[in-house]
Parts: structure tokens; C-alpha cells; sequence
């Protein structure tokens, strides 16, 4: 009997995470915890939280899929944040501008516009997290 209250508990965490979740945009990732689709869901976070933990967020990718740009998490459509994340997002937008500055100094076009991309999403993910109040689903309309 503990084993299900545990699961029960874990299940209702995860439900939580989800409503959480935001992508490289700034959005908040749609999630309905009744669906027939949410146990897959559940199974699916499992298997990929154990095999892509990131310091800033976590792959949506899927488990059987390969990742082509390692590295390259903030311009990937499978990268998904929550608000436990802000204070590293943060900070890497702070290295990541003084990335830029150096790369735009030594002439470095390319790497820079490649910075640029990851700032621009940052500053989209920053405020959408600071904005999700805790316990509260993104886009709830409660204040």
C-alpha cells in the first residue's frame, strides 16, 4: 500500500511539472493530465529525465530519437524549462552577452549570430518563468 501512495504522490508532482513547462520560446507547453496520451507522457519523462538530466531544463526529445546538436539545447524546439530554472538562465545570459561582445570584437560573424539566437531565447524564457507563480499552471489567468 505505501508503494501507491508514493507513486500517487510522484504522479502528482509530475502533473505539476508539466503544467510548468516552458519552451525555447517563452510558451507555456500544453499538458492535460486526463488524457489518454498522459500516461505515455509519464512514462516518456521517466525514461528521458534518467537519460538527458541538463543544468537549465530537461529534452522533450524523444528517448528513441538521437540528439543531432548536442550543446545545443536553448535553440532546440525539444527544450523545455520550469521555474525551479530562472536563476541559470540568468546567469548564462550574462556570460552569453559578454560571449557576444567577444565574438563581434574578433570579428567572429557566425558565432556571434549563433549567441545572439540562444540570448533571444533566453530573454523569452526568463520572464515567462519569473511569471509562472508557484502551484500556478502558465496562462491560468490567475493573480
Amino acid at each position: 500500500m505505501p508503494l501507491r501512495v508514493h507513486d500517487t504522490t510522484i504522479r502528482a508532482a509530475f502533473d505539476d511539472y508539466q503544467r510548468q513547462r516552458v519552451n525555447i520560446a517563452g510558451e507555456a507547453i500544453s499538458y492535460d493530465p486526463d488524457a489518454p496520451t498522459a500516461a505515455a507522457e509519464w512514462v516518456k519523462h521517466n525514461l528521458s529525465r534518467i537519460r538527458d538530466s541538463l543544468p537549465n531544463g530537461y529534452c522533450g526529445r524523444p528517448p528513441q530519437q538521437d540528439c543531432p546538436h548536442p550543446n545545443a539545447c536553448l535553440t532546440c524546439p525539444d527544450f523545455q524549462t520550469t521555474p525551479e530554472f530562472p536563476g541559470t538562465h540568468r546567469r548564462q545570459a550574462t556570460v552569453n552577452l559578454r560571449l557576444i561582445t567577444r565574438a563581434e570584437a574578433n570579428g567572429q560573424t557566425r558565432l556571434a549570430a549563433n549567441l545572439r539566437q540562444v540570448q533571444d531565447n533566453l530573454e523569452r524564457i526568463i520572464p515567462a518563468l519569473e511569471a509562472i507563480p508557484p502551484g500556478q499552471e502558465p496562462g491560468d489567468g490567475q493573480s
